[in-house]
């Protein structure tokens, strides 16, 4: 069918792009090689236009005749993530640390398995704004009977090595397989351990996998039991349910059994084994968030709303080594939060621990606080570790301003947003920076619809808004005590006073002055 609609496409006015990607799912049918990573990969691109839509759900129905279960990977589902970019990741080290900053994603990587690992830096990098898959999420990490996995990481990464080997895959004929025996009596045939391996561990996983689904309690959380729902129809809506009913009864199979299974898992359901797998890891991933959030005292749960109140109590950087714990909020129609505060005060690790706690819940992820309300964003953008550029003459300041431009661009499309501000225009004068903070601020004020927090030194411009009510003021508590710089990493409601800076140049220069 698709080489027929193909000669027809090749008349028609339809587009390379279009074409190209036929093409291409065509060769990954011929190599079994069409997983859900690569379908999730034309999903995406097709979400976002219409012409590869069509074409998308037109070939999902033709392949449907190759992969009885495909719809279940390839019809577009109705989740939606929320919008970030290459800036706010670098900013957040996401993936990536800099200035020797741990990444987020190393604060959960400690899964059981390799393909679970992966999967939890796809949810670490892919936050959403849906909020049911936000909450399924959340319920099953914080369930306290999360159940143990069917097999070892060893286990399970032999049967993705033995579901990758292309050798020796024919069609089951018990002549051919007592001669084969018989030939193995005579020689060594390492192939044939791979294959033997792999298919007993294969039906050991799908019989772990009905015996996981027969004993979840009813009190389960949701995500869980669409995993279970979906065992039982991969399982019993194809032969790989005589698979499961056999082994209950004959534990060794035979020569035969062996290469008749082979040729179902490796040919016939190879996806459906790989879809079963991929259950596995979404429950190595929920296993990994519990024990991390027991084990640092994160909260699992928190609260996901429609209204636009954030706020978040004991929270802290998940890096800081005994950090202090501190509370916020942005309520009652505040929607521009300005933090000031001396220099190596922390409000730069203030503004990433809010914004982190953000991003972890809208992955569905445990939050490094107590407890936390937030609003379900569309989009998270910062401006902390802004970049020159000699190639482009572009200095700090133009960067700056490029940057705000661009993120309220943003703001301006309607979308809810969280975005930060560190220290804005730090690369020009203090009257100029006075003067374009007051201007940046007032456009700020035309979008409700968003949460901004914005850090300064310039104590004139928070006390320029002071009696706004849009606004609402945090300061980082230092002071100057018995000639001893005083840091307590406290953060308190108001606008800062303090005045260390000079201090700090003459206590660190005192022998050169």
């Amino acid at each position: 069918k698709l080489k027929i609609w193909l000669a027809v496409s090749s008349r028609t006015s339809l587009s390379s792009l279009v074409t190209k990607l036929v093409k291409h799912w065509l060769l990954l049918v011929r190599s079994s090689n069409l997983n859900k990573t690569s379908l999730d990969i034309y999903a995406k691109a097709a979400l976002g236009n219409q012409e590869l839509l069509f074409l998308f759900l037109f070939v999902s129905l033709v392949l449907h005749d190759y992969f009885p279960t495909f719809a279940l990977y390839v019809i577009p589902k109705n989740m939606t993530y929320l919008d970030t970019d290459k800036q706010t990741r670098a900013d957040l080290s996401i993936t990536e640390g800099i200035y020797d900053e741990y990444p987020l994603y190393s604060l959960f990587s400690k899964t059981e398995t390799k393909n679970g690992k992966r999967l939890m830096l796809d949810w670490i990098t892919s936050p959403l704004n849906d909020i049911s898959v936000i909450r399924k999420r959340q319920e099953a990490i914080a369930w306290q009977e999360l159940p143990e996995l069917p097999l070892d990481e060893e286990e399970l990464d032999f049967i993705e090595y033995y579901l990758e080997y292309r050798d020796q895959i024919r069609r089951p004929n018990i002549l051919v397989s007592l001669t084969s025996a018989f030939d193995r009596l005579l020689r060594h045939d390492a192939q044939r351990y791979v294959i033997k391996r792999g298919v007993t561990l294969t039906i050991r996983l799908l019989n772990q996998l009905e015996s996981l689904r027969t004993n979840l309690p009813e009190n389960a959380p949701l995500l869980l039991k669409e995993l279970a729902q979906s065992i039982q129809y991969t399982i019993y809506s194809s032969e790989l349910k005589e698979v499961v009913e056999l082994y209950k009864k004959e534990k060794s199979p035979s020569s035969y059994i062996i290469d008749k299974y082979d040729y179902l898992f490796r040919c016939i359901h190879l996806e459906l084994i790989r879809g079963l797998l991929s259950h596995i890891y979404i429950l190595d991933v929920c296993r990994t968030a519990h024990r991390i959030a027991i084990s640092k005292g994160f909260c699992c749960r928190p609260e996901m709303t429609e209204a636009m109140d954030l706020s978040i109590t004991g929270f802290v950087h998940p890096f800081t080594e005994g950090g202090r714990m501190n509370d916020w909020k942005m309520t009652n129609g505040n929607n521009i939060c300005i933090l000031t505060g001396s220099n190596m005060a922390g409000k730069s690790t203030t503004l990433k621990a809010i914004t982190i706690s953000v991003w972890l819940a809208h992955c569905g992820l445990p939050v490094p606080a107590r407890s936390m309300t937030s609003p379900v964003f569309d989009g998270i953008y910062t401006s902390i570790n802004l970049p020159d550029s000699l190639r482009d003459g572009r200095s700090h300041f133009m960067a700056e301003i490029l940057r705000i431009k661009e993120v309220l661009q943003k703001a301006k499309s309607g979308k809810r947003c969280l975005i930060i501000l560190d220290e804005m225009f730090r690369g020009t004068n203090a009257q100029d920076a006075f003067e374009a903070s007051i201007a940046v601020n007032e456009l700020l004020r035309k979008y409700p619809h968003c949460s901004f927090l914005i850090s300064t030194h310039i104590l004139e411009y928070a006390k320029h808004f002071e009696k706004d009510n849009t606004c609402c003021f945090y300061y980082m508590d230092s002071r100057i005590e018995n000639d001893q710089f005083i840091c307590p990493y406290q953060l308190l409601e108001g606008i800062s006073e303090a005045q260390v800076g000079y201090w700090l140049v003459k206590k660190e220069l005192e022998g050169l002055i």
